[in-house]
């Protein structure tokens, strides 16, 4: 890292491999289990292109998101709230879930997954040299009146959506809509770097919780849905985990 211009000096892998050192020990343990969790579901269960899309889905998702939320120190021996290796790799898992969620007629979750590509990763691919280093600056703290604002937009959102899924054919039209109303927001706001985005994220890992186990109840291949309903219940972990670290940016 060059200390006048704060760049990382050094190509794309170079710097995801700086990005997967310094963590904490919890976010790596979190990681291991998730990930050897979703590949025991893989090998039990019948093999489908769909299952194979969904493991590597859910891999360089969960990998990204523990990244995010992973307290520890950078190559300076700074104390940071999160490791940033979205980007490339969060554009691949993103590309995993809009084949499944397509597949099981969740439209709206196709254009979450979508917002985030476009808020989140394509930024992180062009600035990755001075973006989500995890640094404990430039970060914002929305105000009662701005949670005001959100709630709100949250609800019509949610109005606008539900029926219009109903005629989109969507399976799971009430709580794929409330998916995009929080989950939108949510990326919106991490976009603006906003601390309480990870209480967004939680209620948005809630709902898809019951997206998923809804999906499931009602017959959709247990290859893909069991899979994506460990997956948002290891999300909900994380974006726990990830609120207490970016409260406490300084805590060892």
């Amino acid at each position: 890292m060059d200390s006048k211009t704060g760049k990382f000096q050094g190509n794309y892998f170079q710097w995801i491999k700086s990005e997967l050192s310094g963590w904490d020990t919890f976010p790596w343990a979190m990681f291991t289990f998730g990930v050897g969790f979703e590949l025991a579901l893989l090998f039990i269960s019948p093999f489908t292109w769909q299952g194979l899309v969904t493991f590597i889905g859910t891999f360089f998702g969960m990998w990204c998101t523990v990244a995010m939320s992973s307290g520890g120190y950078d190559a300076q021996g700074n104390r940071v709230i999160s490791h940033s290796i979205n980007g490339l790799m969060g554009a691949i898992s993103v590309i995993a879930y809009i084949a499944v969620n397509a597949v099981a007629g969740h439209w709206f979750s196709v254009i979450d997954q979508l917002i985030f590509f476009s808020l989140i990763d394509v930024e992180l691919m062009f600035t990755w040299r001075t973006w989500g280093r995890g640094k404990n600056t430039g970060v914002n703290t929305l105000t009662n009146k701005g949670w005001i604002y959100v709630v709100f937009a949250i609800i019509i959102a949610w109005a606008i959506l539900y029926p219009l899924g109903i005629q989109l054919q969507d399976t799971n039209p009430i709580w794929d809509s409330l998916t995009l109303a929080i989950g939108g927001t949510a990326s919106w706001l991490c976009f603006r770097r906003y601390s309480q985005t990870y209480t967004l994220w939680i209620l948005s890992d809630v709902v898809n919780v019951i997206l998923w186990f809804t999906t499931l109840q009602q017959g959709f291949a247990p290859a893909t849905a069991l899979p994506m309903l460990v997956m948002t219940l290891f999300y909900f972990a994380t974006a726990i985990y990830g609120k207490i670290v970016w409260r406490n940016p300084k805590t060892e």
